[in-house]
């Protein structure tokens, strides 16, 4: 990786008071510093897919070209390549829903209906239909798969209980929808419901999407459903809520509420209304979660309901959901909350930024693309 000068890993945060709200607390409150970055020579924006588990390679893929590229932890580009459309090492499909690294030397990635396993020159070494469904609205940045060690975190139906979970329109929550799976032959291992106290749950699924964000520390599995301010821990393979945090977040926080299905967009709005978390990532002896604010609910009222995304609505969406909250804990004690300089993302346990604080990554054109990974010290 490229490293940055020893000034830049001099606290560049928390000095800010005026950004940031800390919590009450006896306990040390860490830095966020840039550890390291790297340059990675492509025109084109990238997205950050996935990292190998040691951190020693990282997959992009290029959403304007369709290519996904492998980079190794120098910033060096060890391979281009799309697989969409039909040929005979492709994934027949214009998107993708995950891609993963599945150890050290296979990449699996996942459409609607099929899997493909792939060697790390992308040469397809297998490809079969799924016996389960991935439970998501998302393609491309999804969280609904995960691989860890020698198994398969998935947020899934099973593919011969579909009519179970969707009888007559009515969708079945109490159904083992976190699942773990082998690696190799993706059956099913162990799975759970949804906990009962978690807001996809007490409203039945009513949200835009409530597949969670999931973290493996060990033996453990955390998990974040997006619109449920709570952790929920549980034991790893075998999948049994040991314990729940409550992560109580501030003002800023506000409760997403269920939608109504009988009005169209009317998730969209729900959404713009509330907040979401969006980020959970463990650093050194800590663990971060970031949330996004809300519009006011005047001024989502004030918007029409036969439109999405149009210019109101997407002001409304960079005014008010653009800037991320921050929550730090120590085991289960939050010991700040606030905001940063600077919007994160996590990537298995990589926290990470196209931008250094306080710069705008859009603010010039780029004939090179810039990630800088984070830390808690």
């Amino acid at each position: 990786m490229k490293n940055f000068l020893l000034l830049c890993l001099i606290p560049v945060l928390f000095a800010c008071n005026e950004k940031t709200q800390e919590t009450p607390s006896e306990s040390y409150i860490p830095e966020l510093v840039i550890k390291d970055s790297l340059v990675i020579d492509n025109l084109t924006q990238l997205t950050l897919i996935d990292v190998k588990e040691d951190n020693s390679e990282y997959l992009f893929y290029d959403f304007k070209t369709k290519e996904f590229l492998r980079v190794d932890s120098s910033g060096d580009i060890l391979l281009r390549a799309n697989r969409t459309g039909d040929g005979k090492d492709n994934y027949k499909s214009s998107y993708f829903y995950t891609a993963n690294y599945s150890g050290n030397d296979e990449i699996m990635l996942t459409t609607n209906s099929e899997y493909f396993r792939y060697d790390l020159n992308f040469n397809l070494k297998e490809s079969q239909p799924m016996e389960f469904v991935l439970l998501t609205r998302r393609s491309g940045e999804n969280r609904a798969a995960q691989s860890y060690g020698s198994y398969l975190y998935t947020f899934s139906v099973e593919l011969q209980d579909m009519d179970k979970v969707y009888n007559s329109g009515i969708f079945n929550i109490s159904y083992p929808l976190l699942t773990i799976r082998d690696l190799a032959t993706l059956k099913r291992i162990s799975a759970d419901s949804l906990p009962k106290e978690s807001q996809p749950a007490i409203h039945n699924g009513m949200f835009l999407s409530f597949d969670p964000i999931v973290q493996f520390r060990k033996d453990e599995m955390f998990v974040l459903f997006p619109y449920s301010p709570e952790i929920y821990v549980y034991n790893f393979p075998e999948l049994k809520l040991k314990s729940t945090w409550e992560l109580n977040p501030s003002k800023e926080y506000k409760q997403t509420l269920p939608t109504n299905s009988t009005q169209n967009f009317d998730g969209f709005f729900k959404d713009l209304a509330g907040s979401q978390y969006t980020g959970l990532a463990f650093s050194n002896d800590y663990l971060v979660t970031m949330f996004q604010g809300a519009v006011p609910q005047e001024e989502v009222d004030a918007l029409p309901r036969n439109v999405v995304g149009d210019k109101r609505y997407m002001a409304l969406e960079e005014k008010y959901k653009s800037e991320m909250y921050y929550q730090v804990f120590k085991g289960e004690e939050k010991i700040w909350e606030g905001t940063w300089d600077v919007n994160l993302s996590s990537v298995r346990d990589v926290l990470y930024s196209n931008a250094k604080p306080g710069e705008d990554p859009d603010a010039v054109e780029k004939d090179v693309q810039t990630f800088y990974f984070y830390e808690l010290r």
